[in-house]
């Protein structure tokens, strides 16, 4: 016989409540999940450009200390470690500005942070700082502090060739060995300040973010441990009016509810506290620890977001060949650089474009032809109705690419070392780093880049790519 049905009112709770509630714990707990990633991430970043200066500063200070030794005894044992030693900050160096002048080229970037000693794990984060946050104060000051104290590594470097040029000819006298090892002490003094300006801007940012990350998971904690509440109450009234038939769901659903809260708190918890101690903790290595711990927390809340932030490298092929249009490319070059134009005054453009659409590397041509247009105007002669001139062409086996200025000319003494690295011509304050950049740019392409010029008449730089990396279309 059938059992008669039995209606139990269930009360007029609006059943989309229980829908925000849970919309609020998801949402809160992907939030939370989210951006203690990225702080994380930042956190992780901000440690490796702060380790990174203490191998930089500890790099140029052996090499100070190995240029003295030579000054003093001649041994060019001290010389090559002098050398070896320098490049660490000169690596860094390479980054800076291949960072700062928007090269997309992460194989050079990361070759620049190898040679100064950072690790191999820590580079894709540096990069993903440098590139997301160089317009924000901590990151833009301590920007502006490293560039300072990479032209004065660059001062260090050409001193230490004058020292070496004088002991090669026997002229380095005792006068010019304590002249010039006061000198270095105080390049020396110079760069610990800026060291430790760059080491105190990082610091002070990185505490920041903890006490950012700090409030906010207070407010997430409340905002997931009150909307859990509620929702579990709601669910649990809800329930609670339904028939015997539903008790065990009922109490499967508490027991889930319980669960999930639990499982959202701990880790929230465990995190805090990992923050506080991380907090007063100076052991980089020992933070790096704590930071791992965090990860571990936040990654068993949700399998799903895990996945979201997994870390992955972005590395690119050697050479990646694509379409390119030069003549595009050109236009863009002169439009990104016309802010160089300071006095105001047109440098008219004259293009010859015999060799337009090709497959190569877009973004090592672009390097190419940004520096070099970028230095026709910068360099240009104020008396003069300035002009550039960008030419491409075929030559037996290779693509040619000629940039001409009519500016201020380059001496011949200067011009057998503009390709250097760290070369700054007279009064010029840039990094010395444009050309040495374009010119290894241009060997990644198995290529060759002259310079000719004459003071008052102008330069011109000549390019010669092999086809089988410009193939022409």
């Amino acid at each position: 016989m059938r059992k008669p049905s039995i209606h139990i009112p269930v009360p007029k709770l609006p059943r989309r409540n229980g829908v925000i509630l849970l919309v609020l714990v998801i949402s809160s707990s992907f939030f939370l999940i989210l951006i203690n990633y990225f702080t994380i991430k930042t956190l992780s970043a901000v440690r490796a450009y702060t380790s990174g200066e203490s191998r930089y500063s500890k790099g140029q200070k052996d090499a100070a200390r190995y240029l003295i030794m030579y000054i003093n005894t001649g041994d060019s044992l001290y010389w090559q470690s002098f050398e070896e030693e320098l490049r660490v900050p000169i690596g860094d160096s390479i980054s800076r500005a291949a960072l700062s002048h928007g090269s997309s080229d992460d194989e050079l970037i990361k070759q620049g942070f190898l040679e100064g000693r950072n690790h191999t794990d820590d580079l894709d984060d540096m990069i993903w700082l440098f590139r997301n946050f160089h317009t924000i104060s901590f990151m833009r000051n301590a920007i502006r502090i490293w560039k300072n104290a990479d032209v004065t590594i660059g001062e260090e470097y050409n001193l230490a060739h004058y020292i070496r040029q004088h002991i090669r000819d026997g002229t380095l006298t005792e006068e010019l060995k304590t002249i010039n090892i006061k000198k270095i002490n105080e390049i020396t003094t110079t760069l610990t300040k800026r060291e430790r300006a760059f080491s105190d801007t990082l610091g002070a940012a990185s505490r920041k973010i903890n006490t950012y990350l700090f409030l906010f998971n207070i407010v997430m904690t409340v905002l997931v441990i009150g909307g859990s509440s509620m929702y579990s109450n709601v669910m649990i009234k809800r329930l609670r009016n339904n028939n015997q038939e539903l008790l065990h769901t009922n109490q499967e659903l508490d027991k889930f509810v319980y669960s999930a809260s639990h499982d959202l708190r701990s880790p929230i918890t465990s995190v805090k506290g990992l923050i506080e101690v991380a907090r007063y903790e100076k052991n980089i290595e020992q933070i790096k620890h704590y930071l791992t711990l965090m990860n571990k927390s936040l990654d068993k809340q949700d399998q799903f977001i895990r996945d979201i932030i997994d870390f992955s490298k972005n590395k690119r092929d050697h050479i990646l060949l694509e379409e390119i249009n030069l003549n595009s490319l050109i236009d863009k070059a002169v439009a990104f650089n016309q802010h160089h134009n300071h006095d105001g005054k047109p440098v008219a453009v004259k293009k010859e474009i015999r060799v337009n659409n090709i497959i190569g590397d877009v973004l090592r041509y672009r390097i190419i032809l940004n520096n070099l247009i970028s230095n026709a105007i910068r360099y240009r002669d104020p008396e003069k109705e300035s002009y550039l001139s960008v030419k491409t062409y075929s030559s037996r086996d290779s693509l040619m690419i000629e940039v001409s200025d009519n500016g201020i000319g380059i001496k011949d003494d200067d011009l057998n070392r503009i390709f250097e690295m760290f070369y700054v011509i007279g009064n010029n304050r840039g990094s010395g780093l444009g050309l040495y950049v374009t010119r290894q740019t241009v060997l990644k392409l198995r290529g060759t880049i002259k310079a000719e010029s004459k003071i008052g008449i102008g330069s011109t730089f000549k390019v010669s790519i092999p086809l089988y990396y410009a193939t022409i279309m």
